[in-house]
């Protein structure tokens, strides 16, 4: 997980006749300074997990985590079922494509609950010293959003659409053309 969440403003930096700039940034669970010995400093301040205290690690921000780590869990579920729906084509008499792609809009649905957790956050002392005193929950102050959370949005966007693209998979899977080849007495089929 990269610390490109939140990006706080640049920091413009002279050594040795050269100019530089540097932008700190902070992630769900990590974060990046500059530091004296150490111009790239990226480290996780979550050191116990869950249980790290809410000063260091913000409720929301646990919260949120989990959330995402459950709709990624989900989702490589959905990647097993996808596999095994090569040998069983039916649980509990539902099809296994259509019960997959239930499973993934469920993922999906905790997926958007951590994405709105996270900027719940962002009113925590963490935030404060990284983006101003005017940063709130869902107001960023001095700084802008990265594109970690960009890319997880889309992340979570996708599942969506995979879910819906599911519902056209056990369509084409349960057609007559299929139910004929299978008939036949062939194991693989592919749909033109």
């Amino acid at each position: 997980m990269t610390p490109k969440w939140l990006l706080a403003q640049p920091i413009v930096v002279t050594e040795n006749n050269v100019t530089s700039f540097y932008v700190r940034s902070v992630g769900i669970y990590n974060r990046c300074i500059r530091m004296a010995n150490d111009p790239n400093n990226c480290a996780p301040f979550s050191f116990y997990g869950l249980a790290t205290d809410s000063n260091v690690y913000p409720t929301p921000w646990k919260a949120a985590m989990f959330f995402l780590s459950l709709c990624a869990a989900i989702q490589f579920s959905t990647v097993l079922a996808g596999v095994l729906a090569c040998c069983v084509q039916s649980v509990f008499k539902k099809s296994v494509i259509s019960l997959a792609g239930a499973t993934q809009a469920l993922g999906g649905l905790f997926g958007v609950l951590g994405i709105l957790l996270y900027p719940w956050g962002w009113g925590a002392a963490r935030v404060k010293r990284l983006c101003g005193e005017y940063s709130e929950p869902y107001i960023p102050g001095d700084c802008s959003i990265g594109w970690a959370l960009y890319a997880t949005i889309m992340g979570v966007g996708l599942v969506f659409l995979a879910s819906g693209l599911s519902k056209v998979a056990d369509k084409a899977a349960n057609s007559d053309k299929v139910q004929f080849q299978m008939d036949e007495g062939k194991q693989l089929i592919c749909l033109a």
